[in-house]
């Protein structure tokens, strides 16, 4: 009896963490980047809020510290319909203001492996790859001649807004 508890126990604590971590994860032109999902006192940086009954809206924000700053943000927000995500956008913030920044000029398709909304919480896990355009300002278009390519996953507890 003792090494079945012992046993179930150390599976819990091997499983345990992985259902709650926060890892947003990747690559941008082959460069391996990490970043933070951030907490605070009215929520987190990984959202949903509910627009209307089966509807969502999911916002995954990753900061490059630990600590809120633009400069190195990565942001991917989709919508979810009757239980399914079928696109998203995706925006990186290279620079310390909101522009310039790398964007998808139209959603692209975000694969979830894991999408769970209950309540006040919830999980969401997958990825996304795709082609960021540089845009220079708010009023230039998306360049398709400069861009990184993206290759992202994630692993996150969303908060309910």
């Amino acid at each position: 009896m003792m090494k079945t508890i012992n046993t179930s126990l150390a599976l819990a604590l091997t499983i345990a963490p992985l259902s709650f971590a926060n890892e947003l994860a990747g690559t941008l032109d082959g460069k391996q980047h990490n970043w933070h999902i951030l907490e605070h006192q009215q929520g987190s940086t990984a959202n949903f809020s509910e627009i209307m009954p089966g509807m969502y809206s999911v916002s995954i924000q990753g900061h490059r510290q630990n600590k809120y700053e633009t400069k190195g943000t990565l942001t991917i927000d989709f919508m979810i319909m009757q239980g399914k995500a079928n696109t998203a956008s995706v925006t990186y913030f290279p620079e310390s203001t909101l522009t310039p920044h790398y964007g998808t000029k139209e959603e692209v398709s975000i694969q979830l492996d894991v999408l769970e909304l209950n309540g006040d919480t919830g999980r969401a896990s997958g990825s996304v790859e795709t082609s960021l355009l540089y845009v220079e300002n708010l009023q230039t278009e998306h360049n398709p001649n400069n861009k990184l390519q993206a290759d992202i996953r994630f692993d996150v507890t969303l908060q309910k807004e």
